[in-house]
């Protein structure tokens, strides 16, 4: 089948749009376009890109303008299927659904409680526009040909709206990662990748390092302020900026610790960390804060610690501890690893995305 892969928020080289989803449906024979923002991957393979330009428009009428201009794009590709990636382009999409197009709505966040972590939006509204996004994603559910949940809880939820769902989470391509062996030393860092923000540990992550005297390597993009406070706050902080696939591997390769300590906002708590999955394949003890999925996941792996914010003492002592012992440190780790090969690799989900596009290539029962 002809796919469109469609974005008016996401970049040509999102991880899990282009590296995951569009190259595993065109590995199996798709013919797959990308339609999103610049930049485009790096490595295209047979995937055809196709960018959106951004036009200079208030904050406001942005999800219209370069809604309009991603969907036109994708009509003049003629795809089979249209698989979009954000909520604002829901009535467009339905606008396609009309047209015949097949048309699948990708979730990658719990939406409504993602309302309540964008400054942008103001406090005393926030409320009402959750309550307004959820109507929408109910109300409109089952008029899509399926939804693609990239969590358990995301698809738990569609699935109570009577929507078509299957879970396609952002497990880790084991491939990207060298197996850790107790041969190779890694040096006594600890390491987040991933965007930085202070409601995603910036704070605690800088703080508790201090604490157990272990430098900190970030990579990532990262906002204005928080590039500020880092620069004025951190002395034992190595900010790498953004980097591709193969340095990440490497970065996270050589490194001892990895940290994930999200702060508990509403999209937080159930939210699966694809940096904790990647941190697994890699071999790392993974320490994270306690959020009930996070905690889940590390504990049952039996890969690292999940441990409140508050506890400040417990943190930084996680830290000496595993800094101090890294035998211990690439113990866990190696527990880690075996977890993400028996429960999450990519190729376990790339599975329910080819048998999802297997059931679309079977004829319409109204046809």
């Amino acid at each position: 089948m002809k796919v469109c892969m469609l974005s008016s928020v996401h970049t040509a080289d999102d991880i899990r749009i282009v590296e995951k989803e569009a190259r595993s449906l065109s590995g199996s024979g798709h013919e797959v376009t990308v339609v999103a923002r610049p930049p485009v991957s790096g490595d295209a393979g047979n995937i055809s890109f196709r960018t959106i330009a951004l036009p200079s428009v208030a904050r406001w009428k942005r999800p219209w303008t370069v809604g309009r201009a991603a969907i036109a794009i994708a009509r003049a590709a003629e795809p089979d299927v249209v698989h979009f990636h954000d909520p604002e382009l829901i009535p467009f999409a339905l606008g396609l659904k009309r047209r015949g197009c097949r048309v699948i709505y990708d979730v990658h966040e719990d939406v409504p409680a993602d309302i309540y972590s964008k400054a942008w939006i103001p406090s005393l509204v926030k409320p009402a526009v959750a309550h307004g996004m959820e109507l929408v994603e109910r109300n409109t559910a089952r008029r899509f040909d399926a939804i693609v949940a990239a969590t358990p809880a995301i698809a738990n939820r569609f699935r109570r709206y009577g929507a078509a769902v299957s879970l396609v989470r952002n497990s880790v391509r084991l491939e990207e990662f060298i197996e850790p062996t107790f041969d190779v030393p890694r040096c006594r860092q600890a390491v987040y990748v991933g965007h930085i923000s202070f409601n995603r540990g910036l704070i605690e992550m800088v703080e508790a390092c201090a604490i157990a005297n272990l430098p900190l390597v970030m990579a990532g993009s990262i906002g204005a302020s928080e590039a500020a406070w880092l620069k004025k706050s951190a002395t034992q902080v190595i900010y790498r900026g953004k980097l591709d696939r193969s340095a990440i591997a490497k970065l996270l390769n050589e490194s001892l610790i990895g940290l994930c300590l999200f702060r508990s906002d509403p999209n937080h708590l159930h939210a699966i960390p694809t940096k904790v999955f990647e941190y697994m394949a890699a071999g790392l003890p993974v320490v994270t804060s306690d959020l009930p999925t996070c905690r889940e996941i590390v504990e049952t792996a039996a890969c690292g610690f999940a441990v409140p914010l508050k506890e400040r003492e417990e943190l930084s002592g996680k830290l000496t501890m595993l800094a101090n012992n890294p035998r211990r440190a690439l113990e866990l780790g190696l527990a880690g690893r075996a977890a993400v090969v028996r429960n999450y690799s990519w190729e376990q989900d790339a599975s329910e995305l080819r048998a999802l596009y297997e059931r679309m290539s079977l004829p319409r029962a109204d046809a």
